[in-house]
């Protein structure tokens, strides 16, 4: 079964009733009329999906399956106890491996649907949708604890799993709250698209994380998009260290005056790994303020894309915008491709952006030599300094650290060889 032969079958397992009926069956129109997009198209010119309409994926709603005991030991082994945890098993909320939310967060039924779709992805998550719901948070509300939306896939021996997850999540006027969205898994190749919403009203605080951990045999697809309302503020932070080939696009919209965003990314890729980030700051309004930088390594043969794309409406006037993306190779096969891009239709701005694509400093790297490190300990030394000044702009200690661990494991997994 392929992308979309699969869903006559997915209707028969999960068959569903009025407006998510039809919601489906016209995401399901929309995919299979637009296809899979290829390097023709302007926004994949530098990513190629043609590996998905050449596997065969079995919808997880087909074919479920309970977690193994091995795989609950290894899915506790990726949660933090400091951290409000709510655990997805191949698409599914496992309540027994879930805490209960924080007073204030609420849960309800996805009613409302989006009118439109971005892309054959974004169709393809709503067709495959099971039950969706979506969370709110009530007016006022602060919470320290983060809440980690944690989406765990596995095949186990099964067939190639695609999993479609999907989160909507309403933050009222003047809360606080911490969000993230972590994606593991295990086993044969699989395929996750998912899609993340989130709407911060008037004066609420924001920080959001999202950690594509996932095998390296899978493929990740992710869509995030935030709006933010008057006076809202938001931090937020992408981590791309697994996956073949993962692409995670980022939409913020800024349509309150007032709103501030900090829009970080970090990518570590080795072997053949592809990681695309492709990013879109829209201000709608004038008065707010955007900072985005994206930094990644790069080692082996592994490609990395940036995409980023800053908006500035005509009526978004006395915007600040700045971007920036810096990579950093170790490997000469190694490939970046960064295109960062304004479009200004406003004549009282700031904005400036700017990419680089380089080595490491040579002068930093004789600096440490002459302090008796070796060379290869010298080299991780400079290369995980210069992402983690990314993650250490993050406000949150405690999300510091869940970062922080996850940067490190992706470089014990580098080729020290490479190094050399």
């Amino acid at each position: 079964m392929n992308l979309l032969s699969a869903y006559e079958k997915f209707n028969q397992a999960h068959p569903a009733q009025g407006a998510l009926a039809s919601y489906r069956q016209a995401a399901f129109d929309y995919a299979s009329k637009k296809g899979l997009p290829t390097r023709k198209d302007e926004d994949w010119h530098y990513t190629s999906v043609k590996v998905l309409g050449e596997k065969e994926f079995t919808p997880s709603a087909v074919n479920p399956m309970e977690p193994s005991h091995e795989t609950l030991l290894e899915i506790k082994k990726i949660l933090n106890p400091d951290f409000v945890n709510v655990v997805f098993f191949n698409g599914v909320l496992n309540r027994t491996l879930s805490n209960d939310l924080p007073t204030g967060f609420t849960l309800r039924e996805l009613s409302e649907y989006p009118a439109m779709f971005h892309d054959t992805f974004d169709a393809l998550n709503g067709a495959y949708m099971t039950k969706p719901f979506a969370l709110n948070v009530t007016k006022e509300t602060s919470v320290e604890k983060p809440v980690n939306f944690v989406f765990f896939t596995s095949s186990e021996g099964g067939p190639a799993l695609m999993i479609h997850p999907r989160i909507r999540l309403d933050v009222g006027t003047r809360s606080s709250v911490k969000v993230l969205e972590s994606h593991y898994g295990q086993g044969a190749a699989y395929f996750v698209n998912s899609v993340f919403d989130l709407h911060v009203a008037d004066s609420a605080t924001v920080t959001y994380a999202r950690i594509q951990a996932e095998n390296d045999s899978a493929i990740n697809i992710g869509r995030t998009r935030i709006t933010l309302g008057k006076n809202a503020n938001l931090q937020s932070l992408v981590l791309a260290t697994g996956a073949s080939l993962s692409r995670h696009s980022l939409e913020v919209l800024l349509k309150g005056h007032g709103a501030n965003a900090d829009v970080l990314g970090v990518y570590a890729v080795k072997g053949s790994q592809h990681a695309d980030n492709t990013t879109v700051i829209d201000h709608q309004v004038g008065e707010c303020n955007t900072n985005q930088l994206y930094k990644g390594i790069l080692d082996d043969e592994s490609k990395a894309v940036f995409c980023g794309k800053v908006l500035i409406q005509k009526d978004a006037q006395k915007a600040n915008s700045a971007q920036l993306n810096n990579n950093l190779l170790l490997s000469s096969k190694a490939e970046a491709d960064s295109k960062p891009s304004l479009e200004i239709y406003a004549d009282d701005v700031k904005a400036a952006h700017g990419s680089t694509v380089g080595q490491l400093n040579r002068e930093e790297l004789f600096y440490l030599l002459s302090r008796a490190i070796p060379k290869d300990k010298a080299m991780q030394m400079l290369s995980y300094g210069f992402l983690s000044e990314v993650i250490y702009k993050i406000s949150d200690e405690d999300i510091q650290k869940w970062l922080s661990r996850h940067l490190d494991e992706a470089f014990k997994r580098l080729h020290v060889e490479s190094l050399k």
